[in-house]
């Protein structure tokens, strides 16, 4: 699967059945190459100018299917909010 196309997929939290996003970056083991993290921005339903940038921080590990249209988390929201 191409960056991209994992980009167009909504991220889902299985938990909470909550859309959280879409990816926007990945972090990568630099010694051998394997992906760490999922980054996804946190959506604020108010725009807030002035505050700090949320993003999730979603371990690899916690992906629980990768489907046609959405990326399937387990997550604990709070604990992946950095």
């Amino acid at each position: 699967m191409k960056f991209l196309e994992l980009r167009q997929k909504d991220v889902i939290n299985c938990n909470s059945g909550e859309k959280l996003g879409f990816v926007v970056d990945l972090e990568f083991e630099v010694s051998n190459g394997c992906i760490c993290y999922l980054i996804v921005p946190k959506a604020n339903k108010i725009l807030n100018c002035f505050g700090k940038n949320q993003v999730f921080r979603i371990p690899y590990k916690r992906i629980v299917k990768i489907g046609h249209d959405a990326v399937l988390v387990d997550i604990i929201e709070k604990d992946c909010l950095k």
